[in-house]
């Protein structure tokens, strides 16, 4: 991360995470002053948004601008969706501009980067050590599982176990549970992405999703099971994905590492904090036109 100034390490985190969200059929398109995720399949709106935007400061010329962007969206059957930048946005006041003009905020994030990765390396060199003490990470009753991965198992198996996982880490509505599946499934099927389940005993407890480019890699569906919380399970998958996540770019300058977290989760900030990771600029807004 060395020579790269926050302003454009802020617009780098967005862009890239939108890059590793890439498949056969999504898209993403430089519009010049902003990427366009699109996915002709799948109308949701994670899957089709507009992230860091800039655009002129000018009242008249930004409102033709959204005009133009509100058009293009329509035009794609496919709700406006616009992700500000950490920081450095043009105009300085993008969020509220777009709030003035029935934009929604639904979600807001903050953008980590990994500044030091010693401390996620030494947790996921002393799990990989031999005879640990009993209870620790790294005991008999803590074993991981990558997928893929030489002992990865039945595909639907894996991917409902760390469906399960997610859906109440995040307390996403059980209907949801095919959806998280299918994208499990699809993310392993793709070789820069991988899907890391930590089990306690038989039991899948925390998970964690590297998706990765030359460039570097982007860690997403970090969570624990609400009855194993505080054990030290997130640590452990945060810090393999991290370790992963370096392998997977050695030698092609990828030791660019980042994660989102929920601005309402400060235990998970302070968790990511503790093994090395940095916030970046101030709170990113979720804006979806209503």
């Amino acid at each position: 991360m060395d020579g790269v100034d926050d302003l454009e390490l802020g617009r780098r985190m967005m862009v890239h995470e939108a890059e590793v969200q890439r498949n056969g059929s999504r898209e993403l398109r430089d519009l010049g002053d902003g990427w366009l995720l699109h996915d002709p399949g799948d109308a949701e709106p994670f899957w089709n948004r507009l992230v860091a935007p800039v655009w002129p400061a000018p009242a008249m010329a930004f409102e033709h601008r959204l005009d133009e962007v509100v058009t293009l969206f329509s035009t794609l059957d496919r709700i406006p969706h616009v992700r500000p930048s950490p920081i450095g946005n043009e105009p300085s006041d993008l969020t509220d501009r777009l709030l003035a003009n029935g934009f929604e905020r639904v979600g807001e994030d903050l953008r980590m980067v990994l500044r030091d990765p010693e401390p996620c390396l030494t947790l996921a060199t002393r799990f990989g050590a031999p005879a640990p003490a009993p209870g620790a990470p790294g005991s008999g009753r803590i074993r991981v599982a990558r997928h893929p991965g030489a002992a990865s198992g039945p595909p639907r198996l894996w991917a409902s176990e760390a469906s399960l996982v997610l859906a109440e880490a995040f307390d996403v509505d059980p209907y949801r549970r095919a959806a998280l599946e299918a994208d499990l499934l699809a993310c392993a099927s793709r070789p820069e992405c991988s899907v890391l389940i930590v089990f306690d005993g038989d039991e899948p407890v925390a998970t964690a999703r590297r998706m990765s480019t030359p460039s570097g890699s982007y860690l997403s569906s970090i969570g624990t099971r609400p009855g194993w919380r505080g054990r030290g399970h997130g640590a452990l998958a945060t810090a393999l994905a991290v370790m992963d996540s370096l392998e997977a770019t050695a030698g092609r300058g990828g030791d660019f590492v980042h994660l989102a977290v929920d601005v309402r989760n400060q235990v998970a900030r302070r968790l990511y904090e503790r093994l090395g990771f940095q916030v970046v600029g101030a709170p990113v807004a979720d804006l979806l036109a209503r």
